[in-house]
């Protein structure tokens, strides 16, 4: 892949993603890990991190990042400004929903790993982010050094993750689903792209052993899960369907989007996608406090005993949510710079009042 070139495809890739997240949190429970969903919108993480591995080297490689000490100091405050502003805001908006609605609300250890004070499905992967965002430099630095030993010791580890954490972590608890380690070797596929993967050689990079006896490997285990009832017994049973064994199969997908996806973002459908692509993190937390916050219409529906009782009305709640979840996003994406100036002036004149009252204390 050409590190300095734009690929729209990713952008529309991330707008596919956050739009099945929104599906998968909004459709009953039985439903997610049936064939269909498994093979479709379960994917929309696993997506995310694919893409997340690949951008990041690709960024990396235009600064062309050679020392790690070095790379650490403006990096973070990039991401800072990227990723733990919108998430502050966030926070705070959630703090108060979480008051206003009498939610149980959490404030402790974990509230430092992205945790909201009143969560919300997915919010692990906004912790995971946070880890990815300290552990990537290191990463990229082990790349450079032997891009294969790399994805050899990322397997290791994220198999010998799920190993532990069967034998010492309760099935789905938020430890387990938030350890980036789970995700660590498909992260390190989406890094190996970059450097083994172009669109004009779809099928060149598909016959390559490693990903057609991955690929292979991936969909015969996300079968005998899904479809067939098996269930690796070393593993935690809760994300079976999501393990190590399966990630060649979000890989495979990323690579079909950027083959046959659009490269530009003509037309006003596909500039939305593209727009919704860009702004996919911020709809990520949105549906987070929507969801968590008992906001989602299927919530609604229920209490006036209505969604239960028509495929219409489901139908309805899917639409509904998705369209409010991806309206308001898209605000917050919008209007998120804003907040920031302004909470950044409140401090300021805040700082500036002490200032003023201490001095007038000193003198008198």
């Amino acid at each position: 892949m050409n590190k300095s070139k734009y690929y729209a495809q990713i952008d529309f890739l991330k707008a596919l993603a956050i739009i099945s997240v929104i599906i998968l949190h909004t459709i009953p429970s039985n439903t997610v890990t049936n064939p269909i969903s498994v093979f479709s919108i379960y994917q929309a993480v696993p997506i995310f991190l694919v893409l997340m591995g690949t951008n990041t080297l690709m960024s990396f490689k235009r600064h062309n990042y050679q020392v790690l000490i070095n790379i650490y100091p403006p990096y973070l405050k990039n991401r800072f400004e990227r990723v733990a502003c919108p998430l502050i805001i966030l926070g705070i908006l959630s703090l108060v929903l979480g008051i206003l609605s009498n939610k149980i609300i959490y404030l402790g250890i974990l509230t430092f790993t992205g945790y909201l004070p009143v969560s919300g499905p997915g919010n692990y992967f906004v912790s995971i982010l946070i880890q990815f965002v300290l552990i990537f430099p290191i990463l990229y630095k082990l790349y450079n050094y032997n891009s294969k030993y790399l994805l050899i010791i990322s397997f290791i580890l994220t198999f010998a993750f799920e190993v532990l954490a069967n034998q010492i972590l309760i099935d789905n608890s938020y430890l387990y689903k938030a350890c980036i380690f789970r995700y660590l070797f498909l992260i390190t596929l989406g890094m190996w792209l970059v450097d083994n993967f172009e669109p004009a050689d779809l099928k060149l990079f598909i016959m390559k052993r490693t990903v057609l006896t991955g690929l292979i490997a991936s969909i015969a285990y996300m079968v005998g899960v899904s479809a067939l009832s098996w269930s690796f017994p070393y593993f935690p049973s809760s994300w079976q369907p999501q393990t190590v064994f399966s990630f060649f199969y979000p890989l495979i997908l990323c690579v079909i989007g950027i083959k046959y996806l659009p490269s530009t973002s003509k037309g006003h459908i596909m500039n939305i996608l593209s727009l919704i692509g860009k702004a996919s993190y911020h709809i990520f937390l949105i549906q987070i406090v929507f969801f968590g916050a008992g906001l989602s219409l299927t919530v609604v529906l229920s209490n006036y005993s209505l969604y239960n009782d028509t495929f219409y009305y489901g139908v309805f709640a899917l639409i509904g949510n998705i369209t409010i979840v991806l309206i308001i996003g898209l605000l917050f994406f919008f209007i998120e710079s804003k907040i920031e100036a302004f909470i950044f002036s409140l401090i300021k004149q805040v700082k500036s009042f002490k200032k003023l009252l201490n001095y007038k204390l000193k003198v008198k």
